[in-house]
């Protein structure tokens, strides 16, 4: 290949590049659109923050139900 064909080459990957990077940044545009709408976030940093406390009330829920299953299966012999 000679040189001008790789920069040819590089010039249509750069445009492309560019165009994903486009693409990328819209999607992440209305993600966080939706996060304020429907959740009043503003920041990364907050979604990460409202993730991990919404993560623990499902470890919380998950280990009441499995005690609240061993109770039953105790009290009916299951």
């Amino acid at each position: 290949m000679n040189i001008e064909q790789e920069l040819k080459s590089l010039e249509e990957e750069i445009a492309e590049c560019k165009s994903e990077l486009s693409k990328a940044e819209g999607s992440i545009e209305t993600l966080m659109k939706r996060l304020k709408d429907e959740e009043d976030i503003d920041t990364l940093d907050e979604a990460e923050s409202v993730l991990k406390e919404l993560e623990g009330n499902i470890t919380h829920l998950e280990s009441d139900i499995k005690s609240k299953i061993e109770s039953l299966r105790t009290i009916y012999e299951w």
